[in-house]
């Protein structure tokens, strides 16, 4: 019987503790109808000595008797379902060169295509490559002959290849939850060659956008045009319709240059639709809709240190696609059920111009691609511009400090605090209490009962309402009911869950308005949502002023077309047609292919 591997950085483990990020609850509530196994980090560094060389486990990665535990899940329908967790501590040098140095100063930042942060050391990709080698081990140790294995993120672009080399022929499939960046950031890494052969040793890739898909494609094409025997689309038949809603995508606001003296665009990049032919000039159009499929004849000994390679077959294909990750519509649905048969709402009516008083919510980690700064700015040339907002409208930040052992994360940490307590100072009344960047628990409360709309003059507004609350879902979707807005201003971001979320929470006889940049994958598919610009702080101010007075009817007509979206593409059928695929035919058994091929060897 073959069984579903899953390897992610952090494991949720079944326990009542909230988690910041959308990655590892999103894939608690996906492996809820498995009873596979999650591997990954516990969250624990411990003070060890280790093998310089990375090549036994030291105690602290042991993942013996006491690291693998089989436990009921407490969110399943099945009682009887369990999920098996295989977890490992970090070592203090493992954590220090794998998870801060390589995985977060170099890839995070090269991926988000902030070249500038990017700050690169040997030790630190020996460290990256040696953990993907750790857990390379640990799989061997426990897979069967019929197993499969879903590698999740950055963290891990270097595992199928060192399960290769030990032998593993089971299938991988590999998910990058973040961007798949343009080929000239790539090109800024020491070791780009190295990691994209590693990653095209995985059976099937995915990416959250066709944008990405764009760009994997290219950066395959430049890497690895020496081993490349052919590429073809594919289509599966047995795959529902992964939908892109672009029809109103308005991209008047990217047509200008911001193209550094390096090359590089210092604005996120949107729209790529083409590649280029290894064996031709040409130009050759990406069909959106199809998988393709990339045929590599990969030689291990070019690219390994180690002389036992086994019996390795280097004749390889790798299936590329789009799977934008959805979120379990229904289960959020269910948590505020009972707000819209509980609520004190009167029925809206269909005003032309909305009151004042009003709720904005926005919810991130405390991370530079998310825009925070960039938010705090327009958001006080949103207050100037338009003053009848000011002591009415409620903005609740919900702001996660995470990863505060790398430098660029403390000033980034300090410069959010510095802009909160910036803005409120300056829209400070004189009977308003003194305005802190902190706010306690209980004005927290208040807002995701939706009490601070109704005390709008109460001693305790602030322009901006800041907390660092880790909030458990129920009470996040609970605040993402009563809020007017969502607002998300990423500068760059894989999908975004807080977008899907926010409109799968909303009442759908009020519902609220998404604010959703256009650097956000979600935007790809919610063209519904107002799409803002969050390097422009007009385009920001005119979405903040059209969310907030926007008419009823226009609410639900956007609100109906996310909702269809976000149930036609949820969580489940995420889950399903990455398995298909990875689940699917033999990779040298090309039985949907269509007659035609990309590349056409001239």
């Amino acid at each position: 019987m073959s069984r579903l591997i899953v390897l992610s950085n952090r494991v949720k483990m079944p326990d009542n503790n909230p988690m910041a990020g959308g990655l590892a609850v999103a894939l608690q509530d996906m492996l809820k109808d498995d009873a596979g196994i999650w591997m990954g980090w516990n969250g624990d560094i411990v003070e060890t000595a280790m093998s310089p060389e990375f090549t036994s486990y030291c105690a602290t990665n042991a993942f013996g008797d006491g690291k693998q535990m089989t436990l009921p899940n407490p969110n399943l329908n099945n009682a009887g379902a369990k999920i098996t967790y295989v977890t490992t501590a970090l070592s203090v040098e493992q954590y220090r060169h794998f998870y801060c140095g390589f995985s977060n100063n170099v890839l995070w930042p090269m991926l988000h295509e902030q070249p500038d942060l990017i700050s690169q050391a040997p030790d630190d990709y020996a460290g990256y490559q040696a953990v993907n080698r750790l857990f390379a081990e640990q799989l061997k140790k426990i897979i069967q002959p019929n197993d499969v294995i879903w590698v999740h993120d950055y963290h891990f672009l270097s595992v199928a290849y060192y399960c290769r080399q030990l032998g593993l022929k089971n299938r991988i499939g590999f998910f990058l939850h973040i961007p798949f960046a343009p080929l000239a950031y790539w090109q800024q890494l020491d070791k780009s060659a190295m990691l994209i052969q590693h990653l095209a040793h995985y059976d099937v890739l995915g990416t959250q956008t066709q944008h990405d898909k764009a760009n994997s494609l290219k950066v395959f094409e430049h890497y690895l045009k020496g081993c490349l025997i052919d590429n073809r689309f594919l289509e599966n038949p047995f795959l529902k319709s992964r939908s892109f809603d672009n029809s109103r995508l308005d991209s008047s606001h990217l047509n200008s240059s911001h193209l550094n003296s390096s090359g590089l665009n210092n604005k996120p990049t949107q729209d790529a639709t083409w590649m280029t032919s290894p064996k031709s000039p040409r130009f050759v159009e990406l069909n959106k809709s199809a998988r393709v499929l990339l045929r590599f004849d990969l030689d291990l000994n070019e690219v390994s240190d180690l002389d036992d390679l086994g019996d390795f077959d280097t004749l390889h294909s790798l299936a590329i696609d789009a799977y934008p990750i959805g979120v379990n519509v229904a289960k959020i649905q269910q948590q505020v059920r009972h707000l819209s048969l509980q609520s004190a709402k009167f029925a809206p009516k269909n005003e032309t111009i909305k009151p004042a008083r009003q709720q904005i919510i926005a919810v991130d980690r405390i991370d530079y691609s998310k825009g925070l700064l960039q938010r705090f700015s327009a958001y006080r040339h949103f207050l100037q511009q338009h003053p009848t907002y000011q002591h009415q409208l409620q903005f609740l930040q919900v702001a996660c400090p995470s990863r505060l052992d790398l430098g660029v994360y403390q000033r980034l940490y300090s410069s959010v605090k510095h802009a909160v307590t910036a803005v409120n100072q300056q829209f400070l009344s004189s009977k308003s209490v003194t305005a802190d960047y902190q706010t306690d628990a209980l004005i927290v409360d208040d807002f995701t009962l939706g009490n601070l709309k109704d005390h709008p003059n109460s001693t305790h507004w602030q322009a901006i309402t800041y907390s660092e609350a880790v909030l458990n879902h129920d009470t996040l979707m609970t605040a993402f009911w009563h809020s007017d807005v969502g607002w998300v201003n990423s500068l760059k971001d894989g999908m975004n869950l807080v977008a899907k979320e926010y409109i799968a929470a909303q009442n759908p006889d009020n519902p609220g308005v998404l604010v959703l940049s256009c650097y956000a994958g979600a935007s790809e598919q919610m063209q519904a949502a107002v799409i803002i610009d969050p390097l422009q702080p007009d385009s920001v101010v005119q979405g903040l002023q059209t969310a907030l007075t926007m008419p009823l009817a226009e609410r639900k007509s956007r609100y109906q077309t996310l909702l269809n979206g976000l149930q036609q593409n949820d969580l489940n059928g995420w889950r399903q047609d990455f398995l298909t695929d990875l689940y699917g035919s033999d990779k040298d058994d090309c039985k949907h292919e269509l007659s035609h091929r990309v590349y056409q060897n001239v």
